[in-house]
């Protein structure tokens, strides 16, 4: 088998994320099976190859590969416990890395193989199949689940032993969420000193000092653009728990990303839980008493 049309590919968790990787596969006509118990990202899907099933056990039964993009530990482990034999799980979720040994074992026990492969990106990112992901687990898994990754993501990096994408995705995420709040800072800052955020955006882009986050998500400062379907504040809460027991665990010290993580609080007691992360310029703004000019 050497390409990804050899398997019936399947996926449950039609989310925000999940409905992207769906539209992703199914714009290159592959047709893909899929579940989710909310219906409300499905009408965007392409009908003619996408085929909505009723349960969890029907995708299994027309799939050989699944995968999975979930929100909480106990939809991952209820999923794994009704696993039919012979079958590739694609754990791409950003879940604590007991909870992905745990279902490590269910699937193993009931015949079907594993492969912790997190992805990094967004809805926006997903869309237009430029997701990057950690793939690890036994390697002649990976091969085949590396085929079915390239069909949404930009990069797929082998990263090794099973546990160790979720481990790179949540230290990944450190970056993301410090580069955000740094972007707000140098706004504000260059705001308040008489520069517009054009200028700022634009002199800092494509430079040493830039960075992805910079590029993307300080266009979104810029524009005040905070209700694009990106990223809301509910994926980096859920995903600090996980980053600060894992820091606990481990004996390491973050206190640049826990600072960092107090403009995520002060957004969301502010009313902007819904939109995206790039909005906590906003609160900067309030605390630095500016106003943009009209």
């Amino acid at each position: 088998m050497n390409n990804h049309t050899n398997y019936k590919i399947g996926i449950i968790g039609i989310g925000v994320l999940g409905s992207a990787i769906a539209k992703c596969i199914l714009d290159q006509k592959v047709t893909l099976y899929g579940f989710d118990i909310s219906k409300k990202f499905l009408k965007n899907l392409n009908k003619n190859y996408f085929k909505f099933c009723l349960s969890i056990k029907e995708v299994f039964k027309n799939s050989d590969v699944i995968i999975t993009c979930l929100p909480t530990e106990q939809s991952l482990l209820e999923i794994s416990n009704n696993i039919l034999s012979k079958k590739l799980i694609i754990e791409t979720s950003t879940l604590p890395v007991e909870c992905k040994n745990n279902a490590k074992k269910f699937i193993l026990k009931n015949g079907s193989n594993i492969v912790d492969a997190p992805v990094s990106g967004n809805r926006i990112s997903a869309l237009n199949g430029q997701l990057s992901s950690y793939l690890s687990g036994a390697k002649k898994d990976k091969q085949i689940a590396e085929l079915i990754l390239k069909l949404f993501c930009k990069q797929v990096t082998d990263v090794g032993a099973f546990g160790n994408g979720i481990i790179m995705k949540l230290i990944g995420n450190i970056l993301n969420l410090v580069h955000n709040a740094v972007t707000a800072e140098v706004m504000i800052l260059g705001m308040k000193s008489g520069l517009s955020p054009k200028i700022i955006h634009e002199a800092i882009s494509g430079t040493f000092s830039s960075s992805g986050v910079f590029e993307n998500r300080g266009k979104l400062m810029v524009d005040e653009d905070y209700s694009k379907e990106g990223m809301n504040f509910s994926i980096p809460m859920k995903d600090s728990k996980y980053i600060t027991d894992l820091s606990r665990e481990k004996s390491v010290g973050i206190p640049i990303y826990q600072v960092a993580l107090q403009y995520y609080y002060s957004a969301i007691a502010h009313g902007l839980r819904d939109k995206d992360a790039s909005s906590i310029l906003k609160i900067l703004e309030k605390n630095s008493n500016f106003k943009r000019p009209n």
